[in-house]
């Protein structure tokens, strides 16, 4: 398996609207997780595989977690942008950072737990 890619935090000026763009798109992407995650566990349920099994269900977990924060950061920025007053917390870029890192950290655990699953598969056929 390939090592693990270490999160490198970065600085960058994202506008409101970036912002709302890039949480649609995670929002997205964790829907298709969902998803796929669900076709895992059908699959997983069939071959009898009962660790992998708990590790999609904590995935899945995870991922609505992440998902929510998403959904509620995402509508506090659409709020903001939407209003009369243009002022907004600093915090927005910190929380959005946590955000990105956070989702970048999900990422590779779902990519490492999908490694092992196929592994495995290719393994008992």
């Amino acid at each position: 398996m390939d090592p693990i890619v270490s999160y490198k935090a970065f600085e960058i000026d994202k506008s409101y609207n970036d912002i709302i763009h890039d949480s649609t798109i995670w929002i997205s992407d964790l829907k298709f997780i969902k998803k796929e995650l669900l076709f895992l566990k059908t699959t997983l349920k069939s071959n009898s595989l009962k660790l992998l099994l708990k590790d999609s269900d904590r995935l899945n977990e995870k991922r609505k977690a992440i998902k929510e924060k998403i959904e509620k950061y995402r509508d506090k920025v659409a709020e903001t942008l939407n209003s009369d007053v243009f002022s907004f917390s600093e915090g927005y870029f910190e929380a959005y950072q946590s955000l990105v890192k956070e989702i970048f950290e999900f990422n590779q655990k779902y990519k490492s737990f999908k490694t092992d699953l196929y592994d495995f598969l290719i393994e008992i056929t």
